[in-house]
């Protein structure tokens, strides 16, 4: 489903997301009887939602994780290295490569930093 207008659900989008997790709930647990044109036979489908590609605001929609603030990384969590600018109310991240081995070749590029 693609809501892609100004009166996006934002936080709220578990109220178009409910009927999809009860459904999958069933076909995941119980599975759903299905008709199988080529055989001319039912058989029970099981399915699961395996992944989802999303961007980082959709993914702390979905997710209920924070995407905001001071610990906003996924990954790093408490570790994440964000400062506050002394003269605004920004947040910054710090240390954006720490992740890389030393000789990588975006070390190099300081420009990009």
């Amino acid at each position: 489903m693609m809501i892609s207008n100004h009166k996006q659900p934002g936080n709220d989008i578990d109220v178009y997301l409910s009927p999809l997790i009860e459904d999958l709930k069933l076909m995941c647990d119980q599975g759903v009887e299905v008709f199988d044109r080529f055989t001319n036979e039912t058989f029970k489908m099981h399915a699961m939602l395996f992944c989802t590609i999303n961007d980082f605001p959709t993914y702390g929609n979905l997710s209920g994780y924070s995407v905001k603030g001071h610990k906003a990384c996924s990954i790093c969590e408490k570790g994440t290295a964000s400062q506050q600018l002394k003269h605004g109310r920004k947040t910054i991240y710090l240390r954006h490569q720490m992740f890389l081995r030393s000789h990588y070749p975006y070390w190099k590029l300081k420009k990009n930093l």
